[in-house]
């Protein structure tokens, strides 16, 4: 799909403010760095005021169903599919308010054992990986995860939603947060997504239940013998070896395990180990996969799949450092999520812009020439976005003066900004005191 019919599209759905909207979008995909929302009114291709991008975050309206399902039908014709499946990957982002006593909804942040303190808000990312060995994704859906959720339950109401969007078999790669009853439920309910998730280490899956003998009373069993990933208690039902890269992988699988809480999805545990030379395990620990779907999927195509999930990582930094997708301060929340949207436009746009903007190089970059079909980076493509988008033009008509504000009234006095505690979900339990026996006399 092209550039010209993707902001057309975008520019259907957007209610009040549309084209101050796309304007801040168009800003936004061209500057390479955003100290603050208002600093983008600067830039050349936003033709209005200042004023205009306060407008936007706090008067636009995105219907996010419409616009989810625009976004489907203008993904790239060249995305990559692997075994006949669409490949997908969640993942949240956090952005860090500690001082921001006036926002709502504000919580503790995860963070590693010892590591300080972190408060401020989540948001969940549901990304189309478009092509490996690189970093490119096509984002399709972000929420903000409210305290009064988890991450899990939010990336649920996501794959509810990818699952309706088409017939098209779909792949959902995840970390190790998210292999847990409470998100692998979900997908006893969808028709048309796997999951592909990671395992702890120290997570236990078990066998499936020995018949129950004729006659005997009470409910059938629901677990057989325990499965531990450290010391499988039987070998492997397959096992391939293949070259990826310049890296030998081994992998491993078994067939039929479950999770405790979860009986009825039956799944297949992978083992991925990178080889030395000599044969011998690169790394200490291998790594560890749960697999939803058929088993008939080849193993190779499983790793690749996982492997290919870093990109959402990759896109997570670029977005931050290239496209402030956490320079917006309000302190209201749907204020924030809306300005995730815009840069996830912003990306979208420099996804389609790819393949159409010129390849020039400053002169003190490395000179070695692209391969062939090796496509831009994203940093790259913002480098040549500018001059692009001048020539193609714009849907938005262009801005009409209008008249001096009134502005305050003589008097006005604000009231001062609600202070709102942070929320923490864990409650400590209270200390009882403990009563001692009296001393033998």
């Amino acid at each position: 799909m092209s550039i010209q019919q993707f902001r057309d599209a975008v520019y259907q759905t957007i209610g009040k403010r549309a084209a101050a909207t796309l304007d801040l979008v168009d800003a936004l995909t061209v500057a390479g760095h955003v100290a603050s929302p208002v600093a983008l009114s600067e830039e050349v291709p936003f033709q209005r005021r200042f004023s205009s991008v306060y407008d936007v975050l706090d008067y636009s309206e995105l219907d996010q169903a419409t616009l989810a399902a625009v976004l489907y039908a203008q993904q790239p014709a060249d995305c990559e599919m692997v075994a006949e499946y669409e490949v997908y990957a969640v993942d949240t982002t956090p952005n860090e308010r500690p001082t921001a006593e006036t926002l709502a909804d504000r919580g503790l942040l995860k963070s590693q054992r010892d590591a300080p303190v972190r408060l401020g808000q989540k948001f969940s990312w549901l990304v189309r990986l478009v092509q490996r060995q690189t970093s490119w994704v096509a984002p399709w859906d972000v929420r903000r995860v409210p305290t009064t959720s988890t991450d899990t339950q939010t990336a649920v109401a996501q794959v509810q939603a990818l699952d309706g969007c088409s017939d098209r078999l779909k792949v959902l790669v995840a970390d190790s947060l998210y292999c847990n009853h409470l998100f692998l439920g979900v997908f006893l309910l969808v028709q048309t997504v796997c999951a592909l998730v990671r395992l702890r280490r120290n997570q236990n899956l078990y066998e499936a239940p020995s018949a129950k003998a004729a006659g005997a009373k009470g409910a059938p069993r629901k677990h057989g013998p325990v499965f531990r990933l450290a010391q499988p208690a039987r070998p492997a039902d397959r096992t391939e070896t293949f070259q990826l890269a310049w890296q030998t992988v081994r992998l491993s699988a078994w067939t039929g395990l479950h999770l405790r809480k979860l009986p009825a999805l039956v799944g297949l545990a992978l083992r991925v180990e990178f080889l030395k030379a000599d044969g011998t395990p690169r790394y200490k620990l291998p790594l560890w996969l749960f697999w939803t779907g058929p088993t008939t999927v080849a193993l190779p195509d499983l790793c690749r799949m996982y492997l290919w999930r870093f990109a959402i990582e990759h896109a997570f930094r670029f977005m931050k450092q290239h496209l402030g997708l956490n320079a917006n301060r309000s302190t209201q929340p749907a204020n924030v999520e809306h300005w995730m949207w815009l840069c996830a436009l912003a990306y979208w746009q420099l996804l389609l812009l790819r393949d159409v903007v010129d390849t020039l190089r400053p002169a003190w970059y490395p000179r070695p020439a692209l391969g062939p079909g090796q496509p831009l980076t994203p940093g790259q493509v913002q480098r040549q976005a500018q001059c692009f988008l001048l020539r193609l033009g714009t849907p938005a008509p262009a801005p009409r003066p209008a008249g001096k504000g009134s502005g305050r009234p003589n008097g006005f006095r604000p009231q001062p900004r609600t202070r709102y505690p942070v929320v923490r979900k864990g409650h400590k339990r209270p200390k009882t005191a403990r009563s001692r026996a009296p001393a033998a006399v």
